[in-house]
């Protein structure tokens, strides 16, 4: 079962200690704790606080969903539904190591330090909040374009390289990222 992009620790070894900057989130789309997310085009009305979409395959990301605040009329909330606005917690450090299941299986000990993209998923769970996004196994290779830095397989007891469902978990960072210090503008 795959849970998204959920950060562990960061590039030098040190902890992640929970570091995350609130955004706004009123999108069409669905929001799930662990998913990366891009900029939206323009800044929340009032407030003028950075708004974010749930990012699909392609493209550049900002950053991963780590939190939501609390939604006072629904306490049981544990996602953005269509249609829902509110703060989302983001975690925008490109020195931040993820672990994500990868999407069927396939990768091997040589893709290690290889680019990969995201794959999109199901949607998440609804009942837990969780993210489906995963990394894919199709399409790694060298190019600077490709969104995520394969970076080792996640050290977890049981956790076996071309394992069945669930599958391998892998830690990543972002390759391709809007808050890099050189990156373009939305």
């Amino acid at each position: 079962m795959a849970n998204g992009f959920k950060p562990v620790r960061m590039r030098d070894g040190s902890a992640y200690t929970g570091a995350a900057q609130r955004c706004y989130f009123d999108d069409a789309s669905t929001l799930f704790v662990g998913d990366l997310v891009k900029l939206d085009t323009e800044a929340e009305a009032t407030t003028g606080v950075l708004k974010v979409l749930a990012s699909g395959a392609g493209g550049n990301f900002y950053g991963v969903c780590v939190g939501l605040d609390p939604n006072r009329a629904d306490l049981t909330k544990t996602y953005m539904a269509s249609g829902d606005t509110g703060y989302v917690m983001v975690a925008t450090d490109n020195n931040v190591v993820y672990q994500a299941h990868e999407d069927d299986g396939s990768l091997v000990i040589a893709d290690v330090g290889t680019n990969c993209d995201m794959a999109a998923g199901a949607g998440g769970n609804t009942v837990y909040g969780t993210s489906s996004q995963m990394i894919s196994s199709t399409g790694n290779g060298t190019g600077a374009d490709v969104q995520l830095k394969l970076i080792g397989k996640a050290q977890i007891e049981g956790n076996d390289i071309g394992a069945a469902t669930p599958f391998t978990i892998w830690e990543v960072t972002l390759n391709e990222s809007v808050a890099a210090a050189n990156a373009a503008g939305v």
